[in-house]
């Protein structure tokens, strides 16, 4: 009885350790995402502020992403740091992997940093199943070290490490 028992759970773990596996996401690194959307065919930008739905969020169908609009408040990082509060229209797309998909951002009241693409019909936050586009306002260490980043076009090996240990 013994041995039944324990040859399902092996069983068991082959067929679904791959989708309980899935559920854990690794904790964001930014330089690790922001070395990942550097490298994209996509070009990204990168904003702090806050984000308000102002579409209805379509109803959940598994597997499938979703769109609505957004409002972002916030600033755009460029070379020499942050620039002028501005406000501006985008959309949030959620994706999913499998029945896991992304949600939306934080609360409309939280400020954040964000990844956004931009598109041929203006910004686009990718909220993923794991999400690292848009992430709860980093220290200000972070935020300093990510603008390093962006004016060497690439975060370090050392800067990866240090973002592993903050």
């Amino acid at each position: 009885m013994k041995r039944t028992g324990l040859f399902s759970m092996v069983i068991a773990g082959l067929f679904f350790g791959g989708e309980v596996q899935a559920l854990s996401c690794m904790r964001p690194n930014l330089a690790e995402a922001f070395n990942r959307f550097q490298a994209s065919d996509d070009t990204y930008v990168i904003a702090m502020g806050k984000i308000r739905p102002t579409g209805k969020q379509p109803p959940y169908q598994e597997g499938q992403s979703r769109r609505m609009s957004a409002e972002l408040s916030g600033r755009f990082m460029g070379l020499d740091g942050f620039g002028a509060e501005t406000t501006r229209n985008l959309t949030i797309e959620t994706h999913c992997l499998a029945h896991w998909c992304g949600g939306l951002p934080a609360s409309p009241e939280q400020e954040q940093l964000m990844f956004l693409r931009r598109t041929a019909d203006g910004l686009t936050l990718d909220m993923q199943a794991c999400p690292d586009g848009s992430l709860t306002l980093p220290s200000k260490d972070r935020v300093d070290l990510l603008q390093s980043c962006l004016k060497r076009g690439r975060c370090t090996e050392s800067d990866l490490r240090t973002m592993e240990e903050r």
